[in-house]
This record gives structure tokens, C-alpha cells and sequence, in this order.
């Protein structure tokens, strides 16, 4: 019989009511897709039962889903060697990005049945020591903790607080328009976090156009959650999230972000082995083409979000709430 990891009677609930969980069928279903993974022989690389959980309950139990969700996480991580490969959490490099504490999860919500509450500080990202890439390398590692770790993020979702405070040109020369798909797909597609809502704080002028570019990337099925722009006033945050829940940077009551930056750095440190085997993951197949060429035979998710952007980077839809 497989061993899994309880959950408290709350996050029970919501699994059961919300996501399909049925605890009798959960040895059956695990089985199901244990043996379709080892059916695809181009999938290199090992998931613990704890993770084909979390993928099983990001995809509400369905198991062509599941299936497809999980061949699309080992494709997209293999074409995108930047992000999962080179990543020591014990590397100077690494640890460097690590320390600026661009994304940060928060550990508090009000009820347990709430979604994780994410913080991301983009100019925290210092364009003179990493690149995006690097950002966003550090973000699949503490992706790789929670999803085998945190059964409420799995269960019950993310929010997002983006924090465009600071934000210079050069940040968003950064940004390349056919990577940022790419992360798309790594962060929605291919991943077992349902997103529950989107909320942009301090934002530049020209607030549409970030907007357009957060819609642009979202999946259709995230297009119908809320962005909500607060512009700079925190009393607007706190309509949201209330101010127990958040760090004193943000006139909140929990203690400020960098302690959560310290225990991040000393919990990737403390998984390195775990870490750097889930850096191996590859489809073999893919690893056989170009990185132009493998995305466009394997990851037709990236078609869906090129349906939102117009010839010239814009994007068509906007259908925010």
C-alpha cells in the first residue's frame, strides 16, 4: 500500500469537494500513472508518489490530465536547460539570486483552506548580477520543495502579489517575449498549482500594457480569475489579504521578508540532494532536437499563449473580470 502523507481534516475537505480526492482510490490511481511513466521511455528521471499526488490533485484527479501534465513537465525542463540545470543551491551564483529574494512564499493565511500567498518583488532582481533566467531557476526550486512539501499550496492554490515598486528599463529589457512563454507554460501548464488570483501593486505607468502582458500569458482557464490592481495603496492590498498574513513591508504584522528569505536559503540548502535530482529530469526525445525545434514538436501549450499576442508583442485579449 502506498505511503502518503495525511492531511489535516480541512485540506481533506477541499480535496474532496473541490479537486475529486477519493482516499480508497488513491493506490489504484497512483498505480494508473506510476505505469504510464514507465511506459515513456524517452522520461528520464524519477517523482516520488508524494509529487504524482500533487500533480493528480492539480489536475482534479483526472488521469488523462495527469498524464499529460506530467510528460509536459519533464519536455518543458528539458527545453529550457537555463532554468533546471546549474542550479547548486550551494553555488555562489545561485545563492546570490537566492539572497535577493525576488519570489518569496508567505507562511501564514487565515484559514488553512486558503490559497498560498506568494510575493514577488521584481526589483529585487538585480540586472547587474543574474539574468531573468537565473530568477526564474531559483523559483523552480522552490517550486520542487512545495510540491512535495506544502499540501496546501497543492490543495488549495497560489495567489500572487507582484510588486512592480522600483522597476526600471532595464528590468524589462530583460524580458524576452518567447521566454516569458516559455515560463508560462513552466509555471501553469506543466505545473500542479492551480493560480487563484493576480494582484499588481505599485505598477508603472502605462498600467494596461502590464496588464495586457499578464493576461497575455495566462492560460484560458486563469484568464477567468481576477487581476487585481492595487495601484500604491497598501489600504487596497488589505481589502485582500488582511494585514495578518502579511510582512511589515507591507503593513503587515508577520516579521519582515528577509526572515523568509533566510529560511528559504537554509531550506534549499538542507534538500540539495533532493534538488539536484530533480534537475535531471528530461524527456530524451527532446534532448535529441534544437530547443527551437523540440518546443515547437513538443509544447503545444506555448501555441495557446502565442494565441494571445499579436504580430507585433501585443496582446488581443483582455478578459479580466
Amino acid at each position: 500500500m502506498t505511503t502518503l502523507r495525511s492531511v489535516s481534516f480541512e485540506l481533506a475537505t477541499v480535496a474532496k469537494n473541490e479537486l475529486n480526492e477519493d482516499p480508497a482510490q488513491l493506490d489504484s490511481q497512483l498505480e494508473v500513472i506510476r505505469r504510464f511513466l514507465n511506459d515513456q521511455h524517452t522520461l528520464c528521471g524519477e517523482l516520488s508518489d508524494q509529487i504524482l499526488l500533487s500533480f493528480l490533485r492539480g489536475c482534479k484527479f483526472s488521469l488523462e490530465k495527469t498524464k499529460e501534465k506530467l510528460a509536459l513537465f519533464f519536455r518543458i525542463r528539458t527545453a529550457l536547460p537555463q532554468v533546471v540545470q546549474d542550479r547548486d543551491p550551494i553555488d555562489e551564483h545561485v545563492l546570490k539570486v537566492i539572497r535577493m529574494g525576488v519570489g518569496i512564499p508567505l507562511p501564514e493565511t487565515v484559514y488553512q483552506s486558503d490559497p498560498r500567498i506568494f510575493i514577488i518583488r521584481v526589483a529585487q532582481f538585480d540586472v547587474a548580477e543574474c539574468s531573468f533566467a537565473d530568477v526564474i531557476k531559483v523559483g523552480t526550486l522552490i517550486n520542487d520543495i512545495m510540491m512535495r512539501d506544502d499540501d496546501q499550496v497543492v490543495i488549495c492554490g497560489m495567489s500572487l502579489i507582484i510588486d512592480l515598486a522600483r522597476v526600471t528599463a532595464g528590468h524589462l529589457f530583460q524580458f524576452d517575449l518567447e521566454f516569458l512563454k516559455q515560463v508560462a507554460v513552466l509555471y501553469q501548464d506543466a505545473s500542479p498549482f492551480r493560480m487563484r488570483g493576480i494582484h499588481i501593486l505599485n505598477p508603472p505607468p502605462g498600467m494596461q500594457t502590464v496588464v495586457n502582458v499578464f493576461n497575455g500569458l495566462l492560460s484560458t482557464k486563469n484568464q477567468d480569475r481576477r487581476i487585481f490592481v492595487h495601484g500604491s495603496s497598501l489600504n487596497s492590498l488589505h481589502t485582500q489579504f488582511p494585514r495578518s498574513v502579511l510582512p511589515v513591508e507591507y503593513g503587515g504584522t508577520l516579521e519582515p521578508i528577509q526572515k523568509y528569505v533566510d529560511v528559504w536559503e537554509n531550506g534549499l540548502r538542507n534538500n540539495r540532494d533532493y534538488l539536484l535530482e530533480m534537475g535531471k529530469l528530461r524527456d530524451s526525445q527532446i534532448g535529441e532536437l534544437s530547443g527551437l525545434q523540440a518546443n515547437k514538436s513538443f509544447l503545444s501549450a506555448s501555441s495557446r499563449i502565442s494565441d494571445n499576442f499579436g504580430i507585433d508583442g501585443t496582446f488581443r485579449k483582455l478578459e479580466l473580470d
